[in-house]
């Protein structure tokens, strides 16, 4: 199962910065992640074919059958993921609750979810994209569906792309505001 998870400016997104990026690009939301819900065999199935970090430690992290990853990318920091749990002593490995976010469901295959992953996975350790969040409004680059650096919802929308949604968008001028909006309308 695949969410896309929109964060408020509240509980650990909570500061001025982040109130400031929810107002500019009009909305609720100052960040967005993708969030892949496995089960312990789907898991298994798929990080048995790699030879990654994720494929040796995801099972400490495997909570009532299930394993939850996250991809993301914040201001000033690379492109990353986490594994979340229910219950955990820092936030920010916790699954955000409905007040601290809205979660929407991405319709796609097992195999989807998997070539995305595989995406994600090859994209870790990009830098961040801040020319592309201090522009968005007026998109910088050609349409592209994989960049050197990207933004939260930049990459969410060329991660996408990798299995032929939202086709035609410009991923460099979709904020995670815009992003919501395309996926739930």
């Amino acid at each position: 199962m695949l969410q896309a998870v929109f964060a408020r400016p509240v509980g650990i997104f909570n500061n001025w910065f982040n109130k400031v990026v929810a107002y500019c690009t009009r909305g609720s939301f100052c960040h967005s992640e993708f969030v892949f819900t496995w089960s312990e065999e789907q898991a298994d199935a798929y990080f048995c074919t790699l030879d990654t970090p994720l494929s040796n430690s995801y099972k400490r992290y495997i909570e009532d059958g299930k394993l939850h990853i996250c991809f993301y990318i914040l201001w000033g920091d690379v492109l990353s993921y986490r594994l979340l749990k229910y219950q955990h002593n820092n936030p920010f490995y916790r699954i955000a609750d409905e007040a601290q976010s809205a979660n929407v469901p991405i319709n796609v295959s097992m195999q989807e979810e998997q070539k995305m992953v595989s995406f994600l996975l090859n994209q870790c350790g990009k830098s961040y994209d801040y020319t592309g969040a201090l522009m968005f409004f007026v998109p910088l680059r050609n349409s592209m569906t994989e960049y050197d650096q990207y933004y939260c919802s930049e990459l969410m929308v060329c991660t996408l792309q990798q299995v032929r949604q939202l086709p035609g968008v410009n991923a460099s001028g979709v904020t995670p505001n815009h992003l919501y909006k395309l996926l739930t309308n």
